[in-house]
């Protein structure tokens, strides 16, 4: 209880016991005052006749004014006190006096508003900074391609970005010279009567290519040069094979390439020799003599421009074909060796 709830409460128990003692006072001045004048307040006017008036006045017997507490949205005290006495003459001469005590307490309290602390996040300056990767370096792969001109890629400072190609000879490594045998070399027309064969038999350079120079592992370089054809055939295939025949095991080992049938015309290239096509896959037996070697003179679908073995020409015109005018060279090279050059051999065809 708050002090001023308790002051309240002790201002209304003290205006009751003044009431009280009041009430008490009255009743004895008149008993003292109907004595006076000789009457017996038994019979007339008894006393229990007034104290039920002067307790019903104050609200009954037992009972105290009750102070209301009521709480509304103001803070505020009313304190009300009336007191009403009232005293009436009858014809008997009795003086009726009526007290009326009305104490109204009525607190009202008015909710404050406590603050209460509240936790607000206060935003916190966070580094969001993002480190900044360096740029690296990428090294630019440069493709080579043995013997042809090299397209590099070399990125521009455009914005559109692109690759520049820009043409870069290719550097072949220039290996040490070596041993070369002359292989083959036919230097005349092919005419119908060899059948799209040209042949040497027995051929040159027929000694053993293992020991004690290494030919078997060496390489093959071979050169056509084109002098005339009755109707240049555009995808003439020209064959290179070596043939061998031991113990009744037929031996083939064999490399071509395209050479237009156009006057003029030069096509060179090379081949390890134990990358040719092999029959069967059978490796020639190089420690042995050959029965022989040449080429063959063959059509778009790689066959035989030949009436031998009842191929008929496979469906060429033989007369469009022969005689086939040309220089056909193969050299070979020892193992780990460098070609000395086609000049060493037929220059003075070029």
């Amino acid at each position: 209880m708050s002090k001023r709830e308790r002051f309240g409460a002790n201002v209304t128990r003290g205006k009751m016991v003044a009431l009280l003692l009041f009430g008490a006072s009255l009743v004895a001045f008149m008993v003292t005052a109907l004595r006076a004048e000789g009457r017996s307040s038994a019979d007339e006017l008894p006393l229990n006749a007034f104290v039920p008036v002067v307790l019903a006045d104050m609200g009954g017997t037992g009972h105290h004014p009750t102070p209301t507490l009521q709480a509304t949205p103001t803070l505020s005290m009313t304190l009300e006190a009336s007191a009403t006495p009232g005293m009436t003459s009858t014809a008997t001469e009795t003086a009726t006096s009526t007290a009326t005590p009305t104490l109204t307490s009525t607190t009202t309290e008015t909710p404050t508003a406590t603050p209460t602390e509240t936790s607000t996040a206060t935003p916190t300056a966070t580094d969001t900074s993002t480190p900044t990767e360096m740029p690296t370096e990428t090294p630019t792969e440069t493709p080579t391609v043995s013997l042809e001109a090299t397209a590099t890629l070399t990125p521009t400072g455009t914005p559109t970005n692109t690759p520049t190609a820009t043409s870069t000879p290719t550097v072949t490594p220039t290996l040490p010279p070596g041993e070369e045998l002359l292989v083959f070399d036919w230097n005349k027309p092919v005419t119908k009567a060899d059948s799209g064969f040209a042949i040497d038999n027995p051929p040159l350079a027929n000694g053993n290519w293992t020991t004690p120079i290494n030919f078997a592992q060496g390489t093959l370089y071979f050169r056509a040069e084109i002098r005339n054809q009755p109707v240049p055939q555009d995808r003439m295939r020209l064959g290179f094979c070596f043939w061998q025949r031991i113990d009744k095991v037929d031996y083939e080992n064999c490399n071509g390439e395209i050479v237009p049938g156009v006057k003029g015309n030069v096509v060179e290239w090379s081949v390890p020799v134990e990358n040719m096509w092999k029959k069967d896959g059978l490796l020639i037996k190089w420690s042995q003599p050959r029965s022989r070697n040449g080429f063959a003179v063959r059509n778009r679908q790689n066959l035989p421009v030949s009436d031998k073995q009842g191929w008929n020409w496979n469906g060429e015109n033989p007369d469009h074909w022969y005689p086939l005018d040309l220089r056909f060279t193969v050299v070979v090279v020892e193992k780990g060796a460098g070609f000395s050059g086609w000049d060493n051999y037929v220059g003075h065809s070029r």
